[in-house]
């Protein structure tokens, strides 16, 4: 009976323990390099059991990323819905926990993901929710008054969008590390929609967290 219990436990935690060990490798090492018999190895099962949970590895790959976003949206919600946190506040949280995220990861992991149709039609579809909540975002930054209310948001979002993709289409992570590209990006779009109020607590954060701001490379 005993034995039993904990087949089922091991059964029950296996799928959560195959996409951690699954993302930290194609973080790392990239989508193209990372083999099947690679994630079987790295957690002791066969190959047969990890094909009976995930049928290939695009169904693989799309539910680690499915993971990681969940985790990413569930904190920001948390964190913007605590008192006493500001717009700047929360774009400051938000920036920092994509930085965490794409610190240690490889240029061929952003590389490969455009390989996977299915993957690339749920960042798509992940994008145009977070546009939508992006100006919800920027509203509550009016009514605070960080931001300004001569701005057309929806303008400033597909500019700023367009402007990350270039960076992606060109490769410019090979030639920039993510978190300098990153701050170049979305520090000048958010400092320029900023009323004087914003930018002296937006100027305040970067001064004491990123006082140079030459490029990793």
């Amino acid at each position: 009976m005993h034995k039993d219990i904990q087949l089922t436990n091991y059964r029950t935690e296996l799928p959560g323990k195959i996409l951690k060990t699954a993302m930290h490798e194609f973080l790392h090492r990239g989508v193209k390099s990372v083999k099947m018999d690679d994630i079987a190895n790295h957690l002791g099962i066969s190959k047969r059991t990890l094909y009976e949970i995930y049928s290939n590895k695009e169904e693989l790959l799309l539910e680690c990323v499915r993971l990681q976003e969940e985790d990413n949206d569930r904190h920001m919600f948390e964190y913007s819905n605590m008192p006493n946190h500001s717009v700047i506040d929360i774009f400051i949280e938000f920036y920092k926990h994509q930085i965490e995220g794409v610190s240690n990861v490889s240029p061929a992991f952003f590389q490969d993901i455009n390989k996977y149709q299915s993957v690339v039609d749920f960042y798509e579809r992940k994008r145009a929710v977070r546009n939508r909540d992006a100006k919800s975002f920027f509203m509550r930054g009016v009514r605070e008054g960080f931001f300004r209310n001569d701005v057309d948001f929806d303008i400033v979002l597909r500019i700023c969008q367009k402007s990350m993709e270039y960076a992606m289409r060109t490769e410019m992570y090979k030639e920039y590390d993510m978190k300098h590209l990153l701050h170049n990006i979305l520090f000048l779009f958010l400092r320029g929609v900023c009323t004087a109020e914003g930018i002296v607590k937006l100027d305040a954060f970067i001064a004491e967290n990123m006082p140079a701001t030459t490029p990793n490379c």
